[in-house]
């Protein structure tokens, strides 16, 4: 009776699961069946692949392909692996990188590439991804530390202190502290003890200081496009809105935490630290969360400022966690708050 009971259980577990999460394709009927779904993609790096089919999907470090319901961009072909590729930002490059599968380039066979815009990447005959956008951070979390160089973060990293201090790329069991990426935020610690690291930490290993400091990342759109100020700007500030004008085009409007950010930036009228800024956006006491909100919100408002095709530096980051409003010599700041 009692494994007749757990069955029973089981049975109607699998049963709940399916109906609370249906999966995202139907295979039953193989000639009607859709080869490209996509998963939310995760945010602060983001590289956008046209499909063979003329969809763009947009995907985020840590996103998988492969012919799984599961991965984050499905190809469902019998050609593609489970687990074919991942997307993953290392130090300041997004890269695709193989895991169960193979791809290639001009019939080159690739394991692993750095990803950047126009390339055609071949995962199987027909099956073809083109990168028409990348998106990557304007500034990358660093460490550096007495007698140590600074180095950008990138992965999984021992830190030593003592005599020798160092940072060594991997988990080392002998290592006293580690640092580490989730997608969302950078931790730091052990395996039993951590916590989200953000900029401007400071703590000790074995008699070291180490310091998490933000350093500008050199292959941000921000800083390999030209910034054009040859088309005048009206920004009218109306505090939950923010207008944004050009002669010849649609009037964009920005609304909600966008809209104030820019306000806030307009009213001040210099550089402030994002922490300030944060704290006038959300009732949040706690770091970590106003960082990845803070995160979220500056990706969101410039992919919509890319959108219109408004200048990518209207809102600058100076690395170091300064924020300001940049305006060009034509621009006009109308406040009607």
């Amino acid at each position: 009776m009692d494994f007749l009971h757990f069955l029973w259980n089981h049975y109607h577990r699998a049963n709940n699961q399916v109906a609370s999460n249906p999966p995202r394709t139907v295979l039953t009927q193989l000639p009607q069946r859709k080869l490209y779904t996509t998963a939310n993609a995760a945010l602060h790096a983001t590289v956008h692949f046209k499909l063979p089919n003329g969809e763009v999907h947009a995907l985020g470090h840590g996103a998988m392909i492969g012919r799984l319901w599961t991965a984050t961009l499905q190809l469902n072909d019998g050609r593609i692996s489970e687990a074919h590729a991942m997307v993953s930002l290392r130090g300041r490059d997004l890269r695709l990188l193989a895991l169960r599968g193979r791809f290639g380039i001009h019939g080159k066979p690739l394991s692993d590439l750095v990803l950047r815009e126009g390339q055609c990447i071949s995962f199987a005959s027909g099956i073809d991804l083109t990168v028409v956008h990348l998106e990557v951070p304007d500034s990358l979390l660093a460490l550096q530390a007495s007698g140590v160089a600074r180095q950008v973060l990138s992965g999984v990293t021992a830190l030593y202190g003592g005599s020798r201090p160092r940072m060594v790329a991997g988990w080392h069991s002998a290592a006293a502290c580690h640092v580490w990426p989730t997608g969302a935020s950078w931790m730091r610690g052990t395996h039993t003890n951590a916590e989200v690291l953000v900029s401007g930490d400071q703590w000790t290993v074995d008699g070291v200081s180490f310091v998490a400091v933000e350093e500008r990342n050199r292959n941000s759109q921000a800083t390999i496009q030209d910034v054009n100020y040859s088309r005048a700007l009206r920004i009218v500030n109306r505090f939950d809105t923010i207008h944004l004008l050009r002669d010849g085009e649609p009037v964009v409007v920005i609304t909600g935490r966008g809209a104030r950010l820019i306000s806030e930036l307009a009213c001040i009228g210099c550089a402030v630290n994002w922490e300030v800024l944060a704290a006038q956006l959300w009732d949040e006491s706690r770091r970590d969360v106003l960082r990845r909100r803070w995160d979220m919100l500056l990706l969101r408002l410039r992919q919509k400022l890319r959108q219109h095709s408004i200048r990518s530096n209207l809102i600058r980051a100076d690395g170091s966690g300064l924020l300001e409003l940049v305006l060009g010599p034509q621009d006009e700041l109308i406040d009607e708050t």
